[in-house]
C-alpha cells in the first residue's frame, strides 16, 4: 500500500522541484486515507512524467520481509549460477511469485491475477488493502499499482540477481473492471551480485 510520507520522501530524494511537490499537495499532518493517496497520485499523473511516476511508485512496494523475502533470497542463492532465462522459468515455482517471462528484448513481464487468497475467482481482483476498503464505483489511476509492481520488483531482484526498473504498467484489474490481470514490465538495468548470461 502506498503511503504519502514515503511518496513525499521519494520525490524529494529524486530531486523533484519543491514547487512541484507543493502543487502535488501532500498536506501536513499527513492523512493516509485511501482517497487522499488516490488524489495525490492523480496530481502526480498530471504534473510529472510517466517515467517519474513509475520511478516514484516502484519505491513504494510493501511486504518486503517475511517468508516471501526469505524464499526469494534462498532461490537467488540456490540458482545463482544458472542463466537468467532458466531462473525466470523456475521462479514461478516459488509461492506467490506469479508468472514471469523473459521477452526477446530482454524485458521481464510479470502477470498476476485470476486468484484471490489462493482461490480462482474468474475475474481478477485487487489484493491491496487500501483498495479493498473502497466502495463501488471508484476510479484509480494505473499509477497507483506501481506500488504493487515495486513489491515484485524487490523480490525479483533478490531472486534473479539483477537490478530492475519498472518500465510499464500494462494492465490492472482496477482499470479493466477485473477483465485483465495485473501485468507489469521490468527492464534489467544491471546485474547485481554476479554476471548472469541471458
Amino acid at each position: 500500500m502506498p503511503f504519502l510520507e514515503k511518496i513525499e520522501k521519494t520525490m524529494t530524494k529524486m530531486k523533484i522541484p519543491p514547487e512541484i511537490i507543493k502543487k502535488i499537495g501532500i498536506e501536513h499532518p499527513i492523512n493516509n486515507e485511501t482517497k487522499n493517496v488516490i488524489a495525490v497520485i492523480e496530481k502526480m499523473d498530471k504534473l510529472l512524467s510517466l517515467d517519474q511516476c513509475l520511478a516514484i511508485m516502484e519505491k513504494q512496494g510493501c511486504c518486503k520481509s517475511g517468508q516471501r523475502d526469505r524464499d526469494c533470497k534462498a532461490f537467488g542463492e540456490e540458482h545463482k549460477d544458472k542463466p537468467l532465462a532458466e531462473k525466470i522459468k523456475l521462479l514461478s515455482g516459488v509461492q506467490y511469485m506469479m508468472t514471469p517471462s523473459l521477452n526477446s528484448d530482454g524485458i521481464i513481464t510479470v502477470s498476476y491475477g485470476g486468484y484471490q487468497n489462493g482461490v480462482h475467482t474468474g475475474k481478477t481482483t485487487c489484493s491491496c488493502g487500501q483498495i479493498k476498503v473502497l466502495k463501488q464505483p471508484f476510479s484509480v489511476s494505473p499509477t497507483f499499482c506501481g506500488c504493487c509492481a515495486g513489491h515484485f520488483l524487490y523480490h525479483y531482484q533478490n531472486a534473479l540477481g539483477v537490478k530492475l526498473r519498472l518500465k510499464e504498467i500494462i494492465s490492472t484489474p482496477l482499470n479493466t473492471n477485473g477483465e485483465k490481470p495485473c501485468e507489469f514490465k521490468f527492464e534489467i538495468i544491471d546485474f547485481k551480485k554476479h554476471k548472469t548470461s541471458v
